[in-house]
C-alpha cells in the first residue's frame, strides 16, 4: 500500500475512489481497500479537515462544490482521466452524488451510504426541520466553544444518545477538534443548488444503502433519490448511520459485490 498525506492507494487495475464520512478519515476504507486490492485500484482519499488535509481557506463561502473541485483534482493527479468506481458514505456519500452529477462520463458506478444531501429535502419536510434544529444547536454551541458539547449532539445524533459519553476522553478530544468542519460539512449539504429533480440526470449504474435506524434526515433523502435515479439497486441494512465502521463486513460485502458486477 502506498500511503501519502491525503491519500491511500492499493492495487491495480479500475481504481475505486472512496470518500469518507464527517469525523473520519481515509483510514475509514482500509478493510475494504483491502478486500478490493487484487483485482481493484483502492484509492481512499481525505476530504477537506480530516487526516492529513487542509482546512478550507474560506469557511464562510465553503461549499460542497468546493469539496467536489479538491476531490477531483486529487482523483486527477492519481489517475488521470480513467474511468472509476466512486464510493462514499455520509458527507463523503453526498460529496460522490455531487461529484457525479457533473462527472458521468468518468465514473463507471456509484455506491453510497445514507448520503447526507440534505439540500435534496423539501423545504417543509419534517426531516429538514430535524436536521436544522441539530445544526443550530451545534452552531450555538460552537460560538460558545463549547466544541465539546457540540461534539456531543452531533455524535449521540448518529450513533444514539449517550455515545459520545461512552467514548474515551482521548477519542473526545479527537473528535471535538473535528467539529468546526462538521459545521461546514452542513452548511455544505443543506445549501448546495441542485434539486432532487436535478440528479434524474444521473443514469449511472447507483447503489444505495440504509439502515431502518438511521434518522430520519437520511432515510428520507435516500427515499427522495429512489423516486428519480434510473439506474438503482437499494439495500438496508442492521446498525444505523454509522454502519459502514460497525458492521463494515456487511456493508462493504454488499459494495463489493456491486462494483463487482459492472
Amino acid at each position: 500500500m502506498h500511503t501519502h498525506s491525503e491519500y491511500t492507494k492499493e492495487g491495480s487495475g479500475t481504481p475505486v475512489i472512496m470518500l469518507h464520512s464527517s469525523m473520519s478519515s481515509k483510514v475509514q476504507w482500509s478493510r475494504l481497500s483491502t478486500e478490493l486490492n487484487s483485482d481493484f485500484h483502492a484509492v481512499a482519499i481525505d476530504l477537506y479537515g480530516y487526516g492529513e488535509s487542509s482546512y478550507p481557506e474560506d469557511p464562510s463561502s465553503f461549499s460542497l462544490v468546493d469539496e467536489v473541485i479538491r476531490v477531483d483534482s486529487l482523483i486527477k493527479q492519481l489517475i488521470g482521466e480513467e474511468q472509476f468506481h466512486l464510493v462514499g458514505h455520509s458527507y463523503g456519500g453526498a460529496t460522490a452524488l455531487r461529484l457525479a452529477y457533473d462527472n458521468q462520463e468518468r465514473i463507471k458506478s456509484l455506491s453510497m451510504y445514507d448520503p447526507v444531501a440534505f439540500h435534496l429535502l423539501g423545504k417543509k419536510d419534517p426531516a429538514l426541520v430535524e436536521i436544522l434544529q441539530v445544526v443550530d444547536s451545534i452552531n450555538g454551541c460552537i460560538a460558545r466553544d463549547d466544541f465539546s458539547q457540540a461534539t456531543r449532539i452531533f455524535v449521540d445524533f448518529w450513533s444514539g444518545e449517550d455515545t459520545y459519553d461512552s467514548l474515551k476522553q482521548v477519542k473526545r478530544d479527537l473528535l471535538d477538534s473535528f467539529i468546526p468542519k462538521v459545521a461546514l460539512d452542513f452548511q455544505a449539504g443543506i445549501h448546495d443548488p441542485l434539486t432532487i429533480r436535478d440528479y434524474k440526470q444521473v443514469e449511472l449504474p447507483v447503489c444505495l444503502i440504509t439502515s431502518p435506524q438511521s434518522p430520519l434526515p437520511t432515510r428520507q433523502i435516500v427515499a427522495n433519490l429512489k423516486e428519480v435515479l434510473p439506474q438503482l439497486q437499494t439495500h438496508e441494512v442492521v446498525g444505523g448511520h454509522m454502519a459502514p465502521v460497525t458492521n463494515a463486513n456487511v456493508v462493504n460485502g454488499i459494495f463489493e459485490d456491486f462494483i463487482r458486477s459492472i
